[in-house]
């Protein structure tokens, strides 16, 4: 059926066709992107072990890698991301992985720790980049009912490449040597780029803003409504659209409060989260548990997260915000009581889960925030500055994590390990009450 309504609002069409095959296909392009970046985020932690050794070079010599990798992801968020929200997503996406696929696969032939962490921190900002774009682009496919269960579904992606990538390594380095999980990790990004320049739809929404090639706004709705649309057709998107730099929108037009809620949870929540899964099975062994048993809590409180993954979703679109708080309320007793349960495996086995599902789930869940509460011409910027701000907790939770569990008794330890999980609570609290943070559901439109 052709559409003639001259004046054809994006956002009414998307929010009001069923999930069909065309919208699958994004959801399954976004997560095999997520699946490879999850992958290669892991692959030094991998690695580190069988470098260290044929270099031979200290643990502490080694640690920058990590540091520069990280610190090339924050820079790439931030200070990259908002290139998605002038250009597109979908080549943010694309550059973004033949940038971090290309460096992964030079650092195969990196032969000292200058060379490795240098080409980690260009990786870094590929991955930085690409991240932000895929969650904008699924975020503007999917209607608001399941928003964020959409956005939640490619992060499983992710952490399954990075739980596939130990497996892989396991396997791949005592037979090929440690160079072949990087030629690996270099070689499928760029594959998959290649793909997608001729797969990969750019985001409706964004042409629609941008007021650009009509043509090829018709030609994606056509795909996802099966409707034909008349020459001439004007395709408009209800939206604010800002000029000057994106950045600069995140404390503008009233969001001074919920960007920087949304900031301090980022950074809370991945302070607490990498302190624990970093540190977690060290400090249960010192307490009483067998090796094998603070492992499979590691293991578990993984398990927790991928499970959380999709439950915190759900909730998300059922009850907003309010459901991540609440996750983070439920997880702040619960760190607590495990540096009081000494050496009682069963129940700290099933106390890690719980904390899996709420902070892992709960961070799972500020991302898919990060892509929802923001309008589309500033999208990918919001998603992009709260990951890479973020990176400061994912940095100072293992370090400040090591120097307190060399000092402190397990009790305290993990008192200390509570208080950022409770400070999450708290900005996700009132940032569910910042009318502006909630996204409702795209009314239709008035033509």
């Amino acid at each position: 059926m052709a559409q003639t309504n001259q004046n054809i609002d994006v956002a009414d069409l998307i929010e009001n066709q069923k999930f069909n095959w065309f919208r699958i296909s994004i959801l399954v392009w976004a997560c095999a992107v997520m699946f490879i970046e999850g992958y290669d985020m892991q692959v030094v932690s991998y690695a580190a072990p069988s470098i260290i050794k044929t270099w031979h070079v200290s643990k502490a010599y080694f640690g920058p890698v990590f540091g520069f990798g990280l610190f090339g992801y924050m820079l790439g968020a931030t200070m990259l991301s908002n290139l998605a929200d002038r250009f597109g997503r979908k080549k943010l996406i694309v550059g973004g992985g033949l940038l971090f696929g290309a460096f992964t696969f030079a650092a195969a032939y990196s032969s000292s720790v200058t060379e490795l962490l240098s080409l980690r921190f260009i990786a870094g900002l590929g991955l930085g980049c690409s991240i932000p774009s895929a969650i904008a682009l699924t975020a503007e496919y999917a209607p608001s009912r399941i928003r964020a269960t959409t956005i939640s579904v490619i992060f499983v992606g992710y952490n399954i490449g990075s739980a596939v990538g130990g497996f892989i390594a396991a396997k791949f380095i005592p037979a090929f040597g440690w160079p072949s999980i990087f030629y690996l990790g270099g070689i499928a990004p760029i594959v998959l780029s290649l793909i997608l320049v001729f797969t990969l739809p750019e985001s409706v929404r964004f042409l629609a803003l941008k007021q650009g090639r009509p043509d090829r706004v018709a030609a994606i709705l056509a795909k996802l409504t099966g409707q034909t649309f008349a020459p001439g057709a004007q395709f408009i998107l209800r939206e604010e659209n800002q000029p000057g730099l994106p950045v600069k929108h995140l404390f503008t037009e009233g969001r001074a409060m919920m960007t920087s809620l949304l900031w301090l949870a980022f950074v809370a929540s991945l302070f607490g989260h990498v302190f624990l899964t970093s540190w977690l099975p060290t400090v249960l062994e010192s307490s009483g548990l067998s090796l094998a048993n603070a492992v499979m809590a590691g293991a578990l409180l993984q398990a927790g997260g991928g499970v959380g993954c999709l439950f915190i979703g759900w909730l998300l679109d059922k009850r907003g915000i309010i459901a991540i708080a609440l996750a983070f309320a439920i997880a702040t007793p619960l760190t607590v009581m495990i540096g009081f349960l000494g050496a009682s495996a069963a129940l700290i086995m099933t106390l890690v889960f719980v904390l899996g599902i709420c902070i892992l789930g709960g961070q799972v869940g500020l991302n898919t925030v990060s892509g929802t509460i923001y309008p589309t011409y500033i999208r990918s910027t919001g998603a992009g500055w709260a990951f890479g701000v973020g990176r400061i907790g994912s940095i100072l939770g293992p370090v400040i994590g090591g120097l307190l569990i060399t000092v402190l008794p397990t009790t305290t330890v993990f008192l200390c390990a509570a208080i950022p999980v409770l400070c999450c609570a708290g900005a996700t609290y009132f940032l569910a009450r910042v009318p502006l943070a909630q996204p409702a559901r795209e009314a239709p439109a008035v033509s």
